[in-house]
């Protein structure tokens, strides 16, 4: 595991290094409270400063965090050992108590702003603590995905009591490798916490997260030594030649566990029909936009879930592109070319993206892609508050984003439930299917793996077939870094969890 190979590899450094690690992280996290932490930053940084009964490896494996071991003592009853050993930031030991509490606050109903992760425990039941190091889970049927949900950040007990969202000018008591020293507009900052007892301390005695929202100031901060780590947050144009450029500079990279897609708000009378989004799945070009937007950094995406999960339903491919077909499909529905000629718009449509360039430049490849077929597409790139807040509003037809990090079929229920429209999940597009519905449920309850296997390929072919979403592709995991950082590791989910062991030498 990781964690072992870094402890080791610690050995020969020093136990700590001087100094700090400098971060850009394109937008800051939208909230510090891990009971509400649902957008990549803010739970890349709940990562960071709380601990977790489970982690991640590098690969997505779940290994053991505060849970020391856990057994199913029967298929609706899971029985959790913590390690005794871990400590909050303010040096009190972390219990069955504090995890009790923390899991029971993000499952309130009665608050005026309820917990959107509570849709991943619906079918808890109670939880009981028969010793300060161990609790026992009960649901109420059985959920494959349960175990794997077990990523809340702990809070101590009368943290979790408060129903109000944790904000950052509150002094957090956390029991991960971090602390939260300072949160500003433009600018986060971690000290160590010399608490910390699941693993190593860190390396380095703080970590400053840079929120430098425009593409190029983050690259030129990048060259200039200012910042030490930039992951995916650099335009794939420049890592053909960066270490040419910079010597200073080097550049890792990996598979992830990330699908971009393109989104539709189901209620919008355009994109809301089936024919429409059939013709824009025909006529989008992903090679093209692979090739030359994103440097062949990425591969054609067929389903949510990536090429080597064994939950991939293999037997589905890519919509071809074919703009014939798509005209055609158009026509059918009654979307004529006004003038017979092609060049009058059968219909205009808008695109909302991030200020991200890169994400500019791929919705103006779609927008020319779907101008060839005669929708005529207005891009509009947004700072991502408003843009992620638009979204969720259903202020928007299309949109671009990702899906990045997830480890089991489960998250087609996060996406796609009827039970998931905001704010209870991430159905940004407010897609409804009764036969979908009953076959995410069925999935979640089923333990059998070649049923579940099963399961999620008719989910899949439903999502094909309907193209509430039309995924584009699965990009790699990029970081550019200072020569001088050590340490630093790619995680598939996209997770800074490496800078734990990150040092500068």
């Amino acid at each position: 595991m990781l964690r072992t190979l870094m402890t080791t590899l610690a050995l020969s450094i020093p136990a700590h290094a001087a100094g700090g690690l400098s971060l850009a992280w394109e937008a800051e996290p939208r909230t510090v409270d891990p009971r509400f932490a649902v957008d990549a930053n803010s739970q890349y940084l709940e990562n960071l400063i709380h601990c977790a009964l489970i982690d991640f490896d590098q690969d997505g494996r779940a290994v053991p965090d505060l849970a020391k071991s856990w057994v199913w003592a029967s298929p609706t009853s899971l029985k959790v050992e913590l390690n005794p050993l871990a400590k909050f930031s303010d040096g009190s030991r972390v219990t069955a108590a504090d995890v009790k509490a923390t899991y029971e606050s993000v499952l309130r109903k009665d608050v005026k702003n309820p917990s959107p992760r509570q849709g991943s425990y619906a079918k808890l039941k109670s939880i009981k603590t028969p010793s300060e190091d161990s609790l026992v889970f009960d649901l109420t049927e059985p959920d494959s995905t349960f175990v794997l949900n077990l990523v809340i950040g702990i809070l101590p007990g009368k943290t979790a009591s408060l129903s109000d969202m944790l904000t950052p000018d509150q002094a957090i008591v956390s029991c991960g490798p971090f602390v939260l020293k300072a949160f500003a507009n433009n600018a986060i900052t971690l000290g160590r916490n010399d608490h910390y007892s699941l693993d190593a301390l860190p390396k380095a005695d703080r970590i400053t997260i840079k929120i430098v929202k425009d593409e190029t100031t983050r690259y030129a901060k990048l060259q200039a030594g200012e910042i030490d780590i930039v992951q995916n947050a650099i335009g794939r144009d420049k890592l053909k030649d960066i270490a040419k450029k910079n010597p200073a500079l080097k550049v890792l990279r990996r598979p992830g566990l990330n699908t971009v897609y393109l989104g539709f708000n189901m209620k919008d009378p355009l994109v809301g029909q089936l024919a429409v989004r059939q013709a824009i799945a025909h006529a989008i070009d992903r090679n093209k936009v692979i090739q030359y937007v994103l440097n062949g950094l990425a591969v054609p995406a067929t389903t949510l879930m990536t090429p080597n999960d064994p939950f991939v339903a293999k037997h589905l491919s890519t919509p071809a592109l074919d703009l014939t077909k798509a005209k055609q499909i158009l026509d059918e529905a009654g979307f004529k070319d006004p003038d017979g000629d092609g060049k009058a718009p059968r219909f205009a449509l808008s695109y909302k993206t991030t200020t991200d360039q890169t994400r500019i430049a791929i919705a103006k490849a779609i927008a020319a892609d779907l101008r060839k077929i005669g929708i005529d597409v207005t891009v509009e790139s947004l700072e991502w508050g408003r843009f992620k807040a638009d979204i969720e509003a259903g202020k928007v037809q299309m949109w671009s984003l990702q899906w990045i990090g997830f480890k089991d079929p489960d998250v087609y229920r996060f996406a796609f439930a009827t039970e998931s429209f905001p704010p209870n999940g991430g159905n940004r597009g407010f897609y409804s299917n009764a036969e979908l519905d009953q076959l995410l449920a069925q999935g979640r309850t089923e333990n059998d793996v070649l049923k579940r296997v099963a399961t999620y390929t008719k989910v899949q072919e439903i999502i094909h077939r309907e193209l509430p979403y039309i995924f584009l592709w699965h990009e790699e995991i990029f970081a550019v870094l200072n020569g001088a950082v050590e340490g630093f590791e790619l995680f598939a989910d996209g997770r800074f969890a490496s800078l734990q062991h990150a040092y500068r030498k």
